[in-house]
Protein backbone atom coordinates (compact mmCIF):
# COMPACT_ATOMS: atom_id res chain seq x y z
CA UNK A 1 0.00 0.00 0.00
CA UNK A 2 1.41 3.22 -0.96
CA UNK A 3 0.28 6.61 1.17
CA UNK A 4 0.92 10.32 1.77
CA UNK A 5 -0.34 12.79 3.57
CA UNK A 6 -3.74 13.95 2.12
CA UNK A 7 -3.64 17.27 4.05
CA UNK A 8 -1.13 18.26 2.13
CA UNK A 9 -3.12 17.10 -0.73
CA UNK A 10 -5.87 18.69 0.00
CA UNK A 11 -4.27 22.07 0.60
CA UNK A 12 -3.06 22.08 -3.05
CA UNK A 13 -6.16 20.72 -4.57
CA UNK A 14 -8.02 23.55 -2.05
CA UNK A 15 -5.87 26.69 -3.59
CA UNK A 16 -6.31 25.62 -7.18
CA UNK A 17 -10.11 26.06 -7.01
CA UNK A 18 -10.58 29.89 -6.33
CA UNK A 19 -10.66 30.09 -10.31
CA UNK A 20 -13.88 28.18 -10.96
CA UNK A 21 -16.60 29.82 -12.28
CA UNK A 22 -19.47 30.23 -9.71
CA UNK A 23 -22.85 28.71 -9.23
CA UNK A 24 -24.94 30.44 -11.85
CA UNK A 25 -28.13 30.57 -10.54
CA UNK A 26 -30.44 29.67 -13.35
CA UNK A 27 -28.51 25.47 -12.96
CA UNK A 28 -30.62 22.63 -12.23
CA UNK A 29 -30.49 21.64 -8.60
CA UNK A 30 -30.52 18.21 -7.26
CA UNK A 31 -32.90 16.92 -5.45
CA UNK A 32 -33.26 14.53 -2.39
CA UNK A 33 -36.19 12.44 -0.77
CA UNK A 34 -37.07 14.19 2.99
CA UNK A 35 -38.21 12.26 5.47
CA UNK A 36 -36.27 9.34 6.27
CA UNK A 37 -35.49 7.86 9.57
CA UNK A 38 -32.12 6.65 9.35
CA UNK A 39 -28.97 6.89 7.00
CA UNK A 40 -29.61 10.08 4.63
CA UNK A 41 -28.44 7.52 1.18
CA UNK A 42 -26.73 4.84 0.27
CA UNK A 43 -25.46 3.48 -2.77
CA UNK A 44 -26.02 0.41 -4.64
CA UNK A 45 -25.35 -1.66 -7.64
CA UNK A 46 -27.76 -4.53 -8.03
CA UNK A 47 -26.00 -7.03 -8.50
CA UNK A 48 -26.15 -10.92 -7.39
CA UNK A 49 -23.40 -12.52 -5.12
CA UNK A 50 -21.93 -14.09 -8.62
CA UNK A 51 -21.95 -10.55 -10.46
CA UNK A 52 -24.92 -11.17 -12.66
CA UNK A 53 -27.31 -9.00 -12.89
CA UNK A 54 -30.18 -8.71 -10.88
CA UNK A 55 -33.83 -9.45 -12.15
CA UNK A 56 -36.47 -6.63 -11.53
CA UNK A 57 -37.94 -8.83 -8.68
CA UNK A 58 -34.88 -8.64 -6.49
CA UNK A 59 -34.30 -4.95 -7.34
CA UNK A 60 -37.47 -4.34 -6.70
CA UNK A 61 -37.49 -5.79 -2.98
CA UNK A 62 -33.88 -4.41 -2.11
CA UNK A 63 -35.44 -1.24 -2.94
CA UNK A 64 -38.55 -2.09 -0.62
CA UNK A 65 -35.94 -2.86 1.99
CA UNK A 66 -33.98 0.62 1.86
CA UNK A 67 -37.69 2.27 2.38
CA UNK A 68 -38.62 -0.19 5.69
CA UNK A 69 -35.39 0.80 6.90
CA UNK A 70 -36.04 4.78 6.20
CA UNK A 71 -33.66 5.07 3.74
CA UNK A 72 -35.26 7.04 1.10
CA UNK A 73 -31.86 7.76 -1.54
CA UNK A 74 -30.13 6.10 -3.62
CA UNK A 75 -27.18 6.10 -5.46
CA UNK A 76 -25.73 4.06 -8.44
CA UNK A 77 -22.61 4.29 -10.57
CA UNK A 78 -23.36 2.93 -14.20
CA UNK A 79 -26.32 2.20 -16.06
CA UNK A 80 -25.09 -1.48 -16.64
CA UNK A 81 -28.20 -4.07 -16.27
CA UNK A 82 -30.38 -1.42 -16.71
CA UNK A 83 -30.54 -0.90 -13.44
CA UNK A 84 -32.35 2.81 -13.96
CA UNK A 85 -35.04 1.89 -15.19
CA UNK A 86 -35.44 -1.32 -12.67
CA UNK A 87 -34.75 1.01 -9.51
CA UNK A 88 -36.82 3.62 -10.78
CA UNK A 89 -39.73 0.54 -11.02
CA UNK A 90 -38.97 -0.61 -7.89
CA UNK A 91 -39.36 3.16 -6.37
CA UNK A 92 -42.83 3.37 -7.76
CA UNK A 93 -43.61 -0.46 -6.39
CA UNK A 94 -42.20 0.84 -2.95
CA UNK A 95 -44.92 3.60 -3.01
CA UNK A 96 -42.34 6.47 -4.19
CA UNK A 97 -41.05 9.05 -1.65
CA UNK A 98 -37.74 8.36 -2.67
CA UNK A 99 -35.00 9.17 -5.28
CA UNK A 100 -31.92 7.54 -7.34
CA UNK A 101 -28.90 9.45 -8.73
CA UNK A 102 -28.61 7.84 -11.80
CA UNK A 103 -24.70 8.03 -13.49
CA UNK A 104 -22.38 7.50 -16.25
CA UNK A 105 -19.61 4.86 -16.29
CA UNK A 106 -16.64 6.76 -18.13
CA UNK A 107 -14.87 4.46 -19.83
CA UNK A 108 -13.84 1.65 -17.09
CA UNK A 109 -11.53 0.32 -19.39
CA UNK A 110 -8.85 2.22 -19.04
CA UNK A 111 -9.02 1.98 -15.84
CA UNK A 112 -5.91 0.31 -13.61
CA UNK A 113 -6.95 -2.09 -10.83
CA UNK A 114 -6.23 0.58 -8.40
CA UNK A 115 -8.34 2.86 -6.90
CA UNK A 116 -8.13 5.48 -3.84
CA UNK A 117 -10.00 6.58 -1.04
CA UNK A 118 -9.13 9.65 0.65
CA UNK A 119 -9.16 10.54 4.78
CA UNK A 120 -7.24 13.82 6.67
CA UNK A 121 -4.55 10.95 7.17
CA UNK A 122 -3.52 9.34 4.28
CA UNK A 123 -4.23 8.58 0.76
CA UNK A 124 -4.41 4.54 0.15
CA UNK A 125 -4.21 2.68 -3.11
CA UNK A 126 -6.37 -0.45 -3.03
CA UNK A 127 -7.57 -3.15 -5.66
CA UNK A 128 -10.32 -3.51 -7.29
CA UNK A 129 -12.46 -0.23 -7.35
CA UNK A 130 -15.34 -0.20 -4.89
CA UNK A 131 -18.15 -0.84 -7.39
CA UNK A 132 -17.60 -1.69 -10.44
CA UNK A 133 -14.37 -4.29 -11.75
CA UNK A 134 -12.64 -3.10 -14.94
CA UNK A 135 -14.27 -4.01 -18.00
CA UNK A 136 -17.68 -3.99 -16.39
CA UNK A 137 -19.57 -1.16 -17.51
CA UNK A 138 -20.49 -0.40 -20.99
CA UNK A 139 -18.39 2.24 -23.07
CA UNK A 140 -19.24 5.77 -22.38
CA UNK A 141 -21.76 6.02 -25.62
CA UNK A 142 -23.82 2.75 -24.78
CA UNK A 143 -23.99 4.31 -21.20
CA UNK A 144 -25.40 7.73 -22.32
CA UNK A 145 -27.93 6.29 -24.94
CA UNK A 146 -29.24 3.63 -22.17
CA UNK A 147 -29.33 6.49 -19.81
CA UNK A 148 -31.71 9.03 -22.03
CA UNK A 149 -33.48 5.69 -23.29
CA UNK A 150 -34.44 5.34 -19.42
CA UNK A 151 -35.20 9.10 -19.49
CA UNK A 152 -37.41 8.92 -22.04
CA UNK A 153 -39.22 5.73 -21.93
CA UNK A 154 -39.54 5.27 -17.60
CA UNK A 155 -42.96 7.39 -16.65
CA UNK A 156 -41.15 7.56 -12.98
CA UNK A 157 -37.87 8.98 -14.35
CA UNK A 158 -38.76 13.07 -13.63
CA UNK A 159 -40.54 12.23 -10.28
CA UNK A 160 -37.27 10.07 -8.90
CA UNK A 161 -34.44 11.22 -10.24
CA UNK A 162 -32.44 13.37 -8.35
CA UNK A 163 -29.38 14.13 -10.80
CA UNK A 164 -26.80 12.25 -12.89
CA UNK A 165 -22.82 11.42 -11.73
CA UNK A 166 -20.75 11.50 -14.67
CA UNK A 167 -17.71 9.72 -13.86
CA UNK A 168 -16.45 8.09 -10.64
CA UNK A 169 -13.33 9.53 -9.74
CA UNK A 170 -12.37 10.00 -13.31
CA UNK A 171 -9.15 12.35 -12.93
CA UNK A 172 -7.88 10.77 -9.88
CA UNK A 173 -7.66 7.56 -11.73
CA UNK A 174 -5.85 9.63 -14.32
CA UNK A 175 -8.64 8.65 -17.08
CA UNK A 176 -9.17 11.55 -18.91
CA UNK A 177 -7.85 14.85 -18.24
CA UNK A 178 -10.44 17.83 -16.55
CA UNK A 179 -11.26 19.51 -19.48
CA UNK A 180 -12.51 16.10 -21.60
CA UNK A 181 -14.57 15.10 -18.08
CA UNK A 182 -15.73 18.39 -18.54
CA UNK A 183 -17.13 17.76 -21.96
CA UNK A 184 -18.45 15.07 -20.61
CA UNK A 185 -20.58 16.07 -18.12
CA UNK A 186 -21.49 19.41 -20.57
CA UNK A 187 -22.15 16.51 -22.65
CA UNK A 188 -24.85 14.61 -20.62
CA UNK A 189 -26.04 17.87 -19.82
CA UNK A 190 -27.12 18.79 -22.99
CA UNK A 191 -29.01 15.12 -23.55
CA UNK A 192 -30.93 15.57 -19.81
CA UNK A 193 -31.98 19.09 -19.92
CA UNK A 194 -33.82 19.93 -16.51
CA UNK A 195 -31.92 17.27 -14.37
CA UNK A 196 -28.67 18.46 -12.33
CA UNK A 197 -25.24 16.99 -13.56
CA UNK A 198 -21.98 16.52 -11.99
CA UNK A 199 -19.15 14.05 -11.32
CA UNK A 200 -17.25 12.48 -8.06
CA UNK A 201 -14.06 13.04 -7.28
CA UNK A 202 -11.64 12.75 -3.99
CA UNK A 203 -11.32 16.08 -2.22
CA UNK A 204 -7.61 16.30 -3.63
CA UNK A 205 -8.35 16.34 -7.24
CA UNK A 206 -11.62 18.76 -7.99
CA UNK A 207 -10.60 20.59 -10.50
CA UNK A 208 -11.91 24.43 -11.71
CA UNK A 209 -13.11 23.02 -15.16
CA UNK A 210 -15.58 20.10 -13.54
CA UNK A 211 -16.48 22.59 -11.38
CA UNK A 212 -17.49 25.02 -13.78
CA UNK A 213 -19.27 22.29 -15.79
CA UNK A 214 -20.79 20.81 -13.02
CA UNK A 215 -24.23 21.49 -11.71
CA UNK A 216 -23.61 19.72 -7.78
CA UNK A 217 -20.20 17.77 -6.78
CA UNK A 218 -19.28 14.78 -5.10
CA UNK A 219 -16.97 13.86 -3.06
CA UNK A 220 -15.57 10.32 -2.08
CA UNK A 221 -14.38 9.99 1.49
CA UNK A 222 -13.34 7.45 3.39
CA UNK A 223 -11.92 7.54 7.16
CA UNK A 224 -11.43 4.17 7.10
CA UNK A 225 -8.34 4.15 4.58
CA UNK A 226 -6.82 6.81 6.62
CA UNK A 227 -6.17 4.73 9.77
CA UNK A 228 -9.09 6.70 11.24
CA UNK A 229 -10.55 4.43 14.67
CA UNK A 230 -14.51 4.23 14.13
CA UNK A 231 -15.38 6.59 17.04
CA UNK A 232 -13.58 9.64 15.10
CA UNK A 233 -14.65 8.63 11.86
CA UNK A 234 -18.44 11.01 11.51
CA UNK A 235 -16.40 13.86 13.22
CA UNK A 236 -13.16 13.15 10.05
CA UNK A 237 -15.57 12.98 7.66
CA UNK A 238 -17.93 16.50 9.08
CA UNK A 239 -14.00 18.32 9.06
CA UNK A 240 -13.24 17.05 5.40
CA UNK A 241 -16.37 17.74 3.96
CA UNK A 242 -16.37 21.40 5.56
CA UNK A 243 -13.01 22.19 4.56
CA UNK A 244 -14.02 21.07 1.37
CA UNK A 245 -17.73 22.95 0.54
CA UNK A 246 -16.67 26.41 0.72
CA UNK A 247 -14.01 26.00 -1.70
CA UNK A 248 -17.17 24.61 -4.61
CA UNK A 249 -17.75 27.86 -5.72
CA UNK A 250 -21.66 28.13 -4.12
CA UNK A 251 -22.39 25.12 -5.82
CA UNK A 252 -23.72 21.80 -3.76
CA UNK A 253 -21.58 19.84 -1.95
CA UNK A 254 -22.79 15.54 -1.15
CA UNK A 255 -20.29 12.85 -0.06
CA UNK A 256 -20.66 10.10 -2.57
CA UNK A 257 -19.28 7.68 -1.05
CA UNK A 258 -18.24 6.86 3.09
CA UNK A 259 -18.93 3.71 4.96
CA UNK A 260 -16.67 0.69 7.50
CA UNK A 261 -16.02 -2.60 6.78
CA UNK A 262 -16.95 -5.56 8.83
CA UNK A 263 -14.15 -8.05 7.59
CA UNK A 264 -10.56 -7.98 6.48
CA UNK A 265 -7.27 -6.81 7.87
CA UNK A 266 -7.09 -3.39 10.04
CA UNK A 267 -5.38 -0.39 9.03
CA UNK A 268 -3.45 1.33 11.40
CA UNK A 269 -6.41 2.61 14.10
CA UNK A 270 -9.31 1.36 11.70
CA UNK A 271 -10.27 -1.93 12.76
CA UNK A 272 -12.97 -4.11 10.24
CA UNK A 273 -15.84 -5.13 12.27
CA UNK A 274 -19.95 -5.12 12.65
CA UNK A 275 -19.35 -3.32 15.80
CA UNK A 276 -17.49 -0.72 14.47
CA UNK A 277 -19.70 -0.28 11.46
CA UNK A 278 -22.51 0.09 14.07
CA UNK A 279 -20.82 3.22 15.34
CA UNK A 280 -20.07 4.82 12.01
CA UNK A 281 -23.62 4.53 10.95
CA UNK A 282 -24.70 5.94 14.31
CA UNK A 283 -22.31 8.64 14.68
CA UNK A 284 -22.89 10.07 11.06
CA UNK A 285 -26.35 10.79 11.59
CA UNK A 286 -26.14 12.89 14.77
CA UNK A 287 -22.82 15.13 13.44
CA UNK A 288 -24.33 16.91 11.21
CA UNK A 289 -27.94 16.40 9.84
CA UNK A 290 -27.03 19.01 7.59
CA UNK A 291 -24.57 16.97 5.51
CA UNK A 292 -26.40 14.96 2.76
CA UNK A 293 -23.84 11.52 2.14
CA UNK A 294 -24.65 8.32 0.39
CA UNK A 295 -23.41 4.87 3.02
CA UNK A 296 -20.81 2.76 1.11
CA UNK A 297 -22.33 -0.19 0.59
CA UNK A 298 -25.96 -1.54 1.06
CA UNK A 299 -24.56 -5.32 0.47
CA UNK A 300 -21.35 -7.08 0.83
CA UNK A 301 -20.05 -8.05 -2.82
CA UNK A 302 -18.55 -11.26 -2.83
CA UNK A 303 -17.93 -11.18 -6.64
CA UNK A 304 -15.18 -8.31 -5.84
CA UNK A 305 -11.21 -9.54 -5.26
CA UNK A 306 -10.69 -9.01 -1.65
CA UNK A 307 -8.45 -6.02 -2.30
CA UNK A 308 -5.48 -4.82 -0.82
CA UNK A 309 -6.33 -5.16 3.17
CA UNK A 310 -9.10 -7.58 2.04
CA UNK A 311 -12.17 -5.84 2.85
CA UNK A 312 -13.64 -5.13 -0.66
CA UNK A 313 -16.40 -7.88 -0.52
CA UNK A 314 -17.39 -6.43 3.33
CA UNK A 315 -18.68 -3.11 2.93
CA UNK A 316 -22.80 -3.96 3.11
CA UNK A 317 -25.02 -2.67 5.46
CA UNK A 318 -26.31 -6.41 4.72
CA UNK A 319 -24.92 -9.52 3.43
CA UNK A 320 -25.02 -10.33 0.30
CA UNK A 321 -28.02 -12.59 0.41
CA UNK A 322 -29.34 -9.62 2.26
CA UNK A 323 -29.40 -11.27 5.51
CA UNK A 324 -28.85 -9.04 8.71
CA UNK A 325 -25.77 -7.82 10.12
CA UNK A 326 -27.32 -6.89 13.13
CA UNK A 327 -26.91 -3.09 12.47
CA UNK A 328 -29.46 -1.00 14.07
CA UNK A 329 -29.72 2.10 11.83
CA UNK A 330 -31.90 4.31 14.02
CA UNK A 331 -29.63 6.93 15.74
CA UNK A 332 -29.88 8.16 18.79
CA UNK A 333 -28.50 11.65 19.07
Amino acid sequence: MKTFSAITLITCALSSLVAAAPASSSAPSVTSARGGSSLYGITYNPKNSDGSCMSQANVSKDISNFKKNGILNIRTYAQECNQLDQILNGIASAGGGMTVVAAVWVDSKHIHKGCRIISTIHVSYISPPPHLTSGSASDYQTEVSTLTSTLGSNKNAKAYVSGIIVGNEVLYNKVLSASDLAGKIKDVKSKAKGIAVGTAETPSTFDPAIISSSDFLVANIHPFFGEVAASSAASNLQQQFNSLKGKMNGKKLIVGETGWPTAGNSNGAAVPSVKNLQTFVQQIQCVDKTMEYYFFDSYDSPWKTPGNLNVEQHWGIWQANGASKGINLKASC
